[in-house]
């Protein structure tokens, strides 16, 4: 079932300390449809948990230390246009 909506930012912090933000930044990026085409993604970890990620349509591009938050932004990669 296709998305019935897509969202210019997604915030994923999840409790911490259980990998649920790779899984939801993973399912994210399965499913790109949720997001517009310029859409960030930031994530809220403790910065012991931050592992890079093999992502397909989605690429971090910044990372931001508060003591112990870590907050890592991603975008939407463009799609390619098809002539």
């Amino acid at each position: 079932m296709p998305p019935d909506r897509q969202f210019d930012y997604a915030f994923i912090a999840p409790p911490q300390y259980h990998g649920l933000w790779k899984r939801a930044l993973q399912a994210l990026d399965t499913n790109p449809g949720w997001l517009v085409e310029d859409a960030w993604v930031i994530v809220q970890i403790d910065p012991t948990e931050y592992e890079a990620l093999e992502l397909q349509n989605l690429d971090e591009f910044d990372q931001r230390k508060y003591g112990n938050v870590l907050l890592i932004f991603y975008e939407k990669l463009q799609s390619e246009a098809i002539d």
